[in-house]
């Protein structure tokens, strides 16, 4: 026991590269007021901006929304909004859902999507070993993969309140309502209410009777 615990302590210890896969806008290596693709979300991007002065490019607080009926294109020359009457079959992917710890090999840390003093490293098996930052360095810097003082640099992209499509036919819970879940047809999604006030079982994707009710919002009024 005493072995595997040293193993894993030395394996936290040399994971200290981020995840390439971690669920937020991308700004290395583009020029200022670029503007990127919210990989969530393909009729929303990001602008990329030098802040502090230092030359290190950061996304816009807040996505800007493509007007109606458009999506962002990033393939163009000059990333923009164009018509989705005009888009490729596959405009809307690949999506990635931020509420979700995204690992591509073992040695990776990547944030804990809803707790800034924790991160993930990323196991060879799949799974995930989660690691809480001290109380010196508090909070965990996605961009860089290690924990510091500052709050502002914390993965804040993931609302636990509102449904996360990432493709096409794929049914996800209504988190203010276990008896409600959405059919995804990026970038749009439709709503269904259970019959027979069964519950949405998060795990087969089906409606049943016997299922557990999770909510992870209040529902709404």
């Amino acid at each position: 026991m005493a072995a595997s615990l040293l193993a894993i302590a030395l394996f936290v210890a040399l994971a200290v590269s981020p995840s390439v896969q971690v669920c937020a806008p991308d700004c290395t290596g583009v020029d200022p007021l670029t503007k990127v693709r919210d990989p969530t979300d393909c009729t929303r991007y990001y602008v990329c901006v030098d802040t502090s002065g230092t030359g290190v490019l950061l996304p816009s607080i807040d996505p800007v929304e493509c007007p109606d009926g458009q999506y962002f294109n990033d393939q163009h020359t000059n990333p923009r909004c164009d018509p989705i009457s005009s888009a490729p079959y596959d405009f809307c992917s690949p999506l990635c859902n931020p509420c979700e710890a995204h690992c591509t090999h073992a040695g990776e840390v990547t944030p804990d999507p809803t707790d800034c003093s924790t991160y993930y490293v990323c196991l060879d098996d799949g799974h995930v070993l989660p690691v809480g930052c001290s109380a010196e360095t508090p909070f965990f810097d996605f961009m860089v993969g290690e924990c510091q003082t500052d709050p502002t640099l914390c993965f804040h992209y993931c609302d636990v309140c509102e449904p996360h499509c990432t493709q096409q036919n794929e049914r996800v819970p209504d988190p203010t309502d276990c008896h409600r879940f959405y059919l995804c047809t990026p970038p749009t999604m439709s709503s269904f209410l259970c019959p027979h006030e069964e519950v949405f079982n998060r795990v087969t994707g089906v409606c049943e009777a016997g299922a557990t009710c999770i909510t992870d919002c209040p529902t709404r009024k």
